[in-house]
């Protein structure tokens, strides 16, 4: 009887396996079919918004990159909470340098909403009266030269929400490296293939500024801790459409340890059980089928070995296929991330095999993050605690 169920959780976990590796090849096809689309050649005045806090890796490369848009009419607002912020001496050596407009914002310290979401309002209100187009960024990251007009180009429609993008971590050779870098691609494809799951990324999104009126997306800021996930579901309520545009991918190149990893993982998942409980729950099942067949299977296995030695060989077998699923769409991915950011292909192309492989890896942590996110509403990010009690109600509770 027991092994006649593991034998069906088996067969489900490698008929969908199976389905994420056609899934992650029509995935690929359609970046190849963005990459050849012709753009609209909409390029109206615009603000970028960037909230910085403390001295992020190659904080000065990457906000540099944000200068050197090729983009007709655009000013540039970098956004820190405290004049005393270690981020704002870069910011105004930068500003000074800058052949674009760029001021630096002080916001203030909030109350009862997060950080982030607090400078990004400051910014909104400070933009120039001129600006048709609000573009937010993050200051990790390291977008390519016609980042700005490629999103942009994708509002030209009226009836488009938002046009919003995604992260690729670049691994540096290292095991913790290509497992973050596998782990985000992990959540990431769950979110950008699915017109009804699409969201807005805070690290690259393009909204018109009558549109962000129109939603009223400062009243769903005003409380909450989470930029992108509230300003989706603004979108959402309002029925506006969010195009995820392949072709501004952002690189990301972070260094990290251990403890900072899982911390990071589990706060994104914690997010997504407050502002996104659905998913939440359907991603919970998934691992729950991923994960619970493979140990499962492993117990199965053992038990086996002594006395049906073939019955653990066939389960060792099916498990060892679903792996070899899920490796193959780590490597569709890792294909599809060189065509949406072609100036990190070559780093993609001596490490692609490690994100790919650890992607199996990345469904336990995964789980594990999922696991922790289940007992707990506080977020320390970034030296402040935050209980947030629901998408509308922020709690400070410590600032470092």
């Amino acid at each position: 009887m027991v092994i006649t169920i593991f034998y069906f959780c088996a067969v489900v976990l490698l008929l969908y396996s199976l389905n994420t590796v056609w899934d992650a090849r029509k995935f690929l096809r359609w970046v190849e079919e963005q990459g050849r689309k012709t753009l609209p050649d909409y390029a109206p005045p615009a603000t970028l918004v960037c909230p910085c806090k403390g001295l992020d890796p190659d904080l000065e490369i990457n906000l540099k990159a944000l200068l050197e848009q090729d983009y007709p009419d655009y000013e540039v607002l970098f956004v820190v909470a405290e004049e005393g912020d270690t981020a704002r001496a870069v910011c105004e050596k930068l500003a000074e340098q800058s052949r674009v407009p760029v001021r630096v914002v002080v916001a203030g310290l909030p109350e009862a909403r997060g950080e982030k979401v607090n400078n990004l309002l400051a910014a909104v209100e400070a933009a120039r009266s001129a600006s048709e187009v609000f573009v937010f960024a993050d200051s990790d990251g390291r977008p390519h030269a016609k980042w700005i007009r490629t999103l942009v180009a994708h509002l030209a429609d009226e009836k488009t929400g938002a046009a919003s993008t995604f992260r690729w971590y670049i691994p540096d050779g290292g095991i913790l490296s290509a497992l973050q870098s596998a782990w985000n691609a992990l959540t990431g494809a769950y979110f950008i293939w699915e017109g009804s799951r699409r969201f807005c990324w805070g690290g690259g999104t393009a909204i018109r500024r009558s549109t962000f009126v129109e939603i009223e997306a400062p009243r769903y800021w005003s409380g909450c801790i989470s930029d992108d996930l509230m300003l989706t579901r603004a979108l959402r309520d309002a029925g506006r459409e969010i195009l995820f545009v392949p072709q501004c991918l952002v690189a990301t190149h972070h260094s990290t340890t251990w403890r900072g990893f899982l911390s990071w993982g589990t706060r994104q998942v914690r997010l997504m059980r407050i502002f996104e409980t659905p998913t939440w729950n359907a991603g919970l099942l998934l691992l729950m089928l991923y994960v619970g067949t493979f140990l499962f299977g492993l117990t199965v296995a053992a038990a086996h070995m002594a006395e049906a030695p073939w019955q653990a060989g066939i389960a060792l077998t099916l498990l060892a296929m679903s792996s070899v699923c899920t490796i193959g769409k780590g490597f569709f991915w890792v294909l599809a991330a060189q065509k949406m950011a072609p100036a990190q292909a070559k780093e993609l192309e001596l490490h692609r095999i490690g994100p790919s492989v650890l992607l199996v890896l990345a469904h336990f942590l995964l789980a594990f993050n999922f696991f922790l996110s289940a007992f707990s509403r506080r977020f320390d990010w970034r030296g402040v605690v935050y209980e947030v009690r629901s998408p509308w109600e922020t709690r400070i509770l410590h600032r470092s």
